[in-house]
């Protein structure tokens, strides 16, 4: 395990000191799918052994929360002892196997937290990372106190990673991504290069724009980070492992579950709250105002929750 001094520059306007993240140090751990990079903050590690574990989707790295950390920090109540996590093929951990399955990738989760020197944890996951949230808790029930699952890639978003032309209907845009991601990842190195260039000709703003509420609302910085960040391959083997898993295995989950969408969401299927409280039938829904896809950066106040969110009756 090596360690080194965090640096956290994105989702920021400008580069000045971020005593947010001042505490945080940039962790690598060996795991069966490669080295994992993590950034964490042991603030509380002499108090407790439980972890606050920060999952990102298949479109981020550990960046993507800075604004919940940061919003923790300024209301005098920072996550306590955050690990914000590369997962497996994305930011600067090692590529993923084209073999790798969700439970790898929880197990992998599971094996830098233990090695961390903590034997429960606390997620937020968002996207993908909220699927990966629900698979740690069904198969780590022991050590798993509860789950925020953010716009959790659920049996909607399934459904069109198996089947994207049968299903096109049910989620068009992801459907549609699916695709694009395909044919970027089949472009390789340059699939990357291909995105940063639209960037630079501002054109990634606008083309990502259904991901959020209100794109013009947002820092600049947050563009930025997807065009730096998003791994075309990664993302279609993430949508090949998340389409293989069996998510009636969620119906193991114990622990407190919280799931919050946003009201305009277009990866979360109208079927989905329905279908969550029978599996899930002890979780709490919300939704939350004003925001897309990506609530944790759009729209919250409260530091351990997504706010602006309303209950959902399903």
């Amino acid at each position: 395990m090596k360690t080194t001094p965090a640096s956290s520059t994105r989702y920021s306007a400008d580069n000045r000191f971020d005593r947010a993240t001042a505490g945080f140090t940039r962790v690598v751990v060996p795991t069966a799918l490669g080295d994992v990079v993590a950034h964490v903050d042991l603030n509380a590690a002499a108090l407790s052994d439980s972890a606050t574990l920060l999952l990102h989707g298949a479109a981020g790295s550990w960046t993507t929360w800075l604004p919940l950390i940061r919003a923790s920090h300024h209301a005098g109540s920072p996550l306590q002892n955050a690990i914000a996590l590369d997962l497996p093929g994305w930011g600067e951990s090692g590529n993923i196997s084209d073999t790798a399955s969700v439970e790898d990738m929880a197990d992998a989760v599971a094996h830098v937290t233990k090695t961390l020197g903590f034997a429960r944890w606390s997620i937020f996951g968002h996207s993908l990372g909220g699927h990966l949230a629900l698979t740690l808790a069904a198969r780590y029930p022991e050590r798993t106190a509860k789950v925020t699952a953010i716009s959790a890639t659920g049996p909607g978003a399934l459904s069109v990673l198996r089947h994207p032309v049968r299903n096109f209907g049910t989620l068009p845009l992801l459907a549609g991504m699916l695709g694009a991601m395909r044919f970027l990842s089949s472009l390789g190195a340059a699939g990357s290069a291909f995105v940063r260039g639209l960037h630079c000709l501002r054109l990634l703003g606008p083309l990502s724009a259904p991901l959020f509420a209100n794109r013009r609302h947002l820092d600049n910085s947050v563009i930025d980070s997807l065009a730096s960040e998003i791994r075309p391959s990664s993302f279609v083997r993430g949508a090949i492992a998340a389409a293989q898993y069996d998510e009636m295995q969620w119906e193991r989950v114990r622990c407190a579950v919280t799931f919050v969408r946003g009201e305009n969401d277009v990866f979360v299927s109208t079927t989905d709250e329905a279908w969550f409280a029978r599996i899930i039938p002890h979780a709490v829904q919300q939704v939350a105002a004003g925001a897309g896809h990506f609530a944790h950066i759009e729209s919250f106040e409260l530091p351990h929750t997504v706010p602006g969110g309303t209950p959902v009756a399903a």
